[in-house]
């Protein structure tokens, strides 16, 4: 494929799952974000690839809300920083290694900002499969058992890729954007067998991390937990959220706390305070409006419980994903 200009509509395809800002440092509107080579596929509603093998253009943040799901990054040239949650990394390949490999495990909606460097050579390769499309293709108990343990928390992981892995990586980089069907069957072969190669890593590492955890909620407990996470944002009360459940408030506080060994107030509190991080960048609201929008009358509360919950403020937290 031939030198070309990258422009931010030229990403948006990846996922629909995923929406994007950019950031930009006084650079045009029409100004490209990379030159070079670049080319995505999606497959199936939930794994997506990008291959990118160009320079960056500008000095600019692209910040996007990933769902729950994996990332894999297999980075062959260059140095990627970036801001996920509320921390930064940074992923550096410009030793003797043939590929730098990361793992980001999200376990909900999160705020992820890549942020570019003018002048950077980056040649990678991403995998991203939501968690969704991996439980839907759980065959047993024991398959559903590996990917609840996969999500139980929030992780970045570094790994050396095997060889193996590079060959299928690479070759993926080197495919062309010519979306011919012998071409798609192509990439959806390798993304396919590389997925699992990189299944296996992360549960490697997170065995060897976090040590074999079993999953102790049953099928009822998992349906009232996702039903209140679809309910809490529109709602404001518990007497709303117990109304759209079918409950009474009492039965739904007891409940909620003996399957999640939580109070259901602070479990809706720490909900609404995470989507009150995609407010402040995705929705570019101001610190005022997101407290509002989070439940806050006054903006000085919600700054302490953002704090309390998240280790900096919400103006710490915008400057984290903006220009470094």
């Amino acid at each position: 494929m031939s030198e070309q200009d990258i422009y931010m509509n030229d990403i948006q395809p990846l996922s629909s799952a995923l929406s994007f800002i950019q950031q930009k440092d006084n650079q045009p509107d029409a100004s490209p974000i990379m030159s070079g080579q670049f080319h995505f596929n999606t497959f199936q509603n939930g794994l997506t690839s990008h291959a990118t093998d160009a320079v960056e253009e500008q000095n600019a943040n692209i910040t996007t809300e990933l769902p729950a799901g994996i990332s894999f990054n297999f980075l062959f040239t260059g140095t990627i920083d970036y801001s996920f949650g509320s921390n930064k990394y940074q992923l550096t390949n410009n030793s003797d290694q043939a590929v730098q490999g990361s793992i980001i495990v999200n376990n909900t909606d999160e705020i992820l900002t890549r942020h570019l460097t003018a002048g950077m050579h980056i040649r990678k390769l991403n995998i991203f499969v939501e968690q969704q499309w991996l439980t839907s293709r759980c065959q047993t108990d024991a398959d559903r058992q590996v990917i609840n343990e996969i999500f139980q928390q929030q992780s970045v992981y570094l790994w050396q890729p095997e060889q193996q892995s590079i060959s299928k990586a690479a070759a993926l980089i080197e495919l062309n954007n010519d979306k011919t069907f012998s071409q798609n069957l192509t990439s959806e072969h390798l993304t396919m067998e590389l997925l699992g190669y990189c299944l296996d890593e992360v549960y490697r590492q997170v065995k060897s991390e976090q040590g074999k955890q079993a999953v102790g909620h049953n099928k009822a407990a998992t349906s009232l937990k996702a039903t209140l996470d679809n309910s809490v944002d529109g709602l404001h009360t518990l007497a709303e959220i117990a109304q759209q459940l079918n409950m009474s408030v009492s039965t739904l506080q007891r409940q909620f706390k003996r399957n999640y060994g939580l109070n259901i107030s602070v479990y809706i509190k720490q909900r609404r305070l995470e989507a009150a991080k995609k407010s402040l960048l995705v929705n570019d609201l101001s610190i005022g409006e997101v407290a509002f929008h989070a439940g806050y009358n006054h903006t000085s509360n919600f700054i302490n419980a953002f704090k309390k919950s998240f280790n900096m403020t919400p103006a710490a937290y915008v400057k984290l994903h903006k220009f470094r």
